[in-house]
């Protein structure tokens, strides 16, 4: 299993011009929204509140602060105990990245929150992991991660090819890297 650095992580080609652009606001949907779906079948969020999630993503939209802090309160307190320790803001991107890319797996080990509820193999799923993607079937990527395959949905990364290095999350490819 390939956990992330993120000193390593810089996005790639047109990828990169995307990600660049990006508010701190759209990069944590970005990661997040693949999380949506729990919340969802959790009943955390409806169905016409998931489907503005995925709206937004799928068009690179931006969500209001205090909107997404009360979809995801979870990942907003760990990303406040990782802003505390590099002493920045909860909204500066390096927070962001930092906990998505270094934090996040960690916090799921540990069974933070809701994780204690969920089994293993879930809580394996819901990690951040680097791969590459290795076949590509309509918006189907199929990415190597260490010795594991997982078969993921291309909706927020449509442009990722064979050959690229992604990031993915759950059933998404969330980001190209270089």
């Amino acid at each position: 299993m390939k956990q992330i650095n993120a000193k390593h992580l810089t996005p790639h080609d047109s990828g990169k011009r995307i990600m660049e652009q990006m508010t701190p606001e759209q990069y944590f949907l970005r990661y997040s929204f693949p999380c949506a779906h729990v919340l969802l079948e959790m009943g955390s969020i409806d169905e016409k509140k998931f489907e503005e999630l995925r709206q937004n993503v799928l068009n690179n939209k931006q969500m209001d602060r205090g909107e997404l802090m009360i979809i995801f309160p979870s990942a907003f307190r760990r990303i406040s105990e990782v802003a505390t320790k590099m002493k920045k803001d909860i909204w500066d991107l390096d927070v962001i990245k930092k906990y998505f890319f270094e934090q996040h797996n960690d916090y799921i080990e540990k069974r933070d929150g809701n994780y204690k509820q969920f089994g293993s193999h879930f809580c394996d799923f819901c990690k951040v992991y680097k791969g590459k993607v290795i076949g590509k079937e309509e918006d189907i990527l199929i990415v190597q991660y260490g010795e594991r395959v997982r078969n993921v949905l291309s909706d927020i990364l449509p442009d990722a090819e064979i050959g690229d290095d992604v990031t993915i999350h759950q059933g998404f490819a969330v980001e190209k890297l270089e």
